[in-house]
């Protein structure tokens, strides 16, 4: 049997240990605010229906008989009480891809401009459902809701063929007088890789970035060795400035490691410029460095500094559009995704690596991964500087 004195000697140590803890606020608060934000996060996350909403699709209606307008009028009669799509009239195909490839809708249903020629001949017409690849699960939501909607509408024409009576008809035409017709706005299509591997991309940025230089920091003042950098003839911010250097030349390295691993191995099409890729990259490690070094110089201890570290990662990495869409989940952590760094970072790395946009089309996300940059890090030099100083 265990001596009773060792049995104390235990009960002490791990006294010793829980007042500590107690005395942690930080590691205290988050040490169970972190599972209860996971918890909930994973069930609101996954829903028991997996649809969409508030997704905005373009329509564009080219015939001018009354079939088009028509078609035209019943699809938005179908959806106006839609709370999976949100239409919106465009006048082009090319207007509705520039939308597209702008992130402005999502998808777009063409009825093409022989649309009335077409069924007035006897002659199947099609109307085009144009979508993202970049998004394949979006695309296929989009895909298979106004497919259902356009066999519907077929349906109602084949029953008008039937009731005239109409003699010499194609018997293809008379069971399917209109059919959708998906393509995709870049040649080639995509794949469910060429959605993941850019979020996984930006994944890898933001949890190296978050970690590298503000744990490094927290461990290097933790263990004593911070004391002999700040005695040494350096300025607190070459400190920073040279980490975040050795940082951000280290992400560039790594992601453009995995984007030659998804090129030659799994097959990614890259379209993008790769400096305007690289610039995305810099942009999105100087944002996850800058907020890593807040967050470690608020907190005392190691421990605390990754209890906010945890609390930040987590959220970026399910709710950021990493692994499926934001458009799937429910509609308040759509409002949580907006607010996210990492949702920008791998917005902007999809454009341009699937899409192959150039500046023009991710000048939003450079600007707000811009912005965010210099901002933690004006504010995190002067916090490290107030935090060893203490």
């Amino acid at each position: 049997m265990m001596p009773f004195k060792t049995f104390e000697e235990i009960l002490t140590i791990a006294y010793k240990d829980l007042k500590e803890f107690q005395r942690n606020r930080i590691g205290l608060v988050f040490s169970f605010v972190f599972p209860i934000m996971l918890i909930a996060m994973f069930g609101y996350m996954f829903p028991t229906t997996n649809v969409v909403h508030d997704v905005p699709v373009g329509i564009v209606n080219l015939d001018s008989g009354v079939y088009g307008k028509q078609v035209f009028d019943t699809i938005h009669l179908a959806l106006s009480n839609s709370t999976a799509f949100k239409l919106v009239n465009v006048t082009t195909s090319d207007e509705a891809e520039n939308m597209i490839f702008a992130g402005t809708i999502k998808g777009a249903v063409v009825i093409p401009e022989n649309l009335t020629e077409s069924l007035l001949s006897g002659n199947q017409a099609k109307i085009v459902i144009l979508t993202d690849p970049t998004n394949t699960a979006l695309s296929a939501s989009i895909t298979q809701g106004f497919s259902v909607l356009i066999d519907a509408i077929s349906r109602q024409f084949a029953s008008n063929i039937i009731r005239q009576n109409i003699q010499g008809l194609n018997p293809q035409f008379i069971l399917q007088p209109v059919r959708a017709d998906t393509q995709y706005i870049v040649s080639g299509g995509g794949s469910y890789f060429d959605f993941v591997a850019p979020g996984f991309i930006g994944m890898g940025v933001m949890m190296s970035g978050l970690t590298a230089v503000g744990a490094a920091l927290a461990r290097e003042r933790e263990i004593g060795t911070l004391d002999g950098l700040l005695m040494a003839p350096i300025s607190r911010v070459s400190i920073i400035l040279g980490k975040t250097l050795a940082q951000t030349l280290r992400n560039l390295l790594q992601g453009s490691l995995i984007i030659l691993l998804a090129i030659f191995v799994f097959g990614v099409h890259v379209r993008g410029n790769p400096l305007l890729i690289a610039a995305i990259l810099i942009l999105g490690t100087l944002s996850f460095l800058g907020i890593g070094i807040v967050a470690t110089s608020i907190a005392k201890e190691q421990e605390s500094a990754q209890f906010i570290l945890g609390f930040l990662q987590f959220p970026m990495m399910f709710l950021s559009g990493v692994l499926f869409p934001v458009e799937q989940m429910p509609l308040p952590l759509q409002y949580v995704s907006k607010v996210l760094p990492l949702t920008y970072a791998v917005d902007a790395l999809r454009k341009v690596m699937v899409l192959g946009v150039g500046p023009e089309g991710v000048i939003f996300q450079l600007f707000l991964l811009g912005i965010l940059s210099v901002a933690t890090i004006v504010i995190g030099v002067p916090l490290f500087d107030r935090a060893v100083r203490k």
